[in-house]
């Protein structure tokens, strides 16, 4: 078994009904998370460029983070010296039409960070693949 470990917390909102529109609000949180290199912040987001209407950006959730993105995305918010639009945060808040589309999002992002968690196992499992000499191997001895 795994020495890494994501906890994530799941909360609803009562689904609301208003006329003929449904509204169900999902918020995930990773709350810990245990082993070498490991980070709560595994929900990647990604700024939208200003809007030409009132300048104001928006965040938009975009995945569950693979080991390069918990490597390199910065936390928070994106880099400002850079032009890659792209962070991570410890939580997802979405909001859904039902009830159903909450628990499949809510299935979706447990299987991703279980795959999250199983390819940062698999990292630490190397194996000589080649090996190289220059200008040549040692004399025999």
């Amino acid at each position: 078994m795994s020495d890494r470990r994501i906890k994530l917390v799941r909360a609803n909102s009562a689904v609301v009904q208003s006329q003929n529109y449904g509204a169900y609000r999902i918020r995930i949180d990773a709350t810990e998370a245990q082993g070498p290199d490991m980070d709560t912040n595994v929900f990647i987001y990604r700024r939208m460029p200003p809007s030409p209407y009132n300048n104001e950006t928006t965040d938009t959730f975009e995945a569950i983070a693979g080991p390069p993105q918990l490597a390199s995305f910065p936390i928070g918010a994106p880099d400002p010296d850079s032009n890659w639009p792209y962070y991570r945060l410890d939580y997802v808040e979405l909001d859904v039409a039902s009830s159903a589309q909450a628990e499949a999002i809510w299935q979706e992002i447990k299987a991703e960070v279980a795959v999250l968690v199983r390819a940062m196992d698999r990292l630490d499992q190397l194996s000589v693949t080649e090996e190289w000499w220059w200008p040549g191997p040692p004399p025999a001895p």
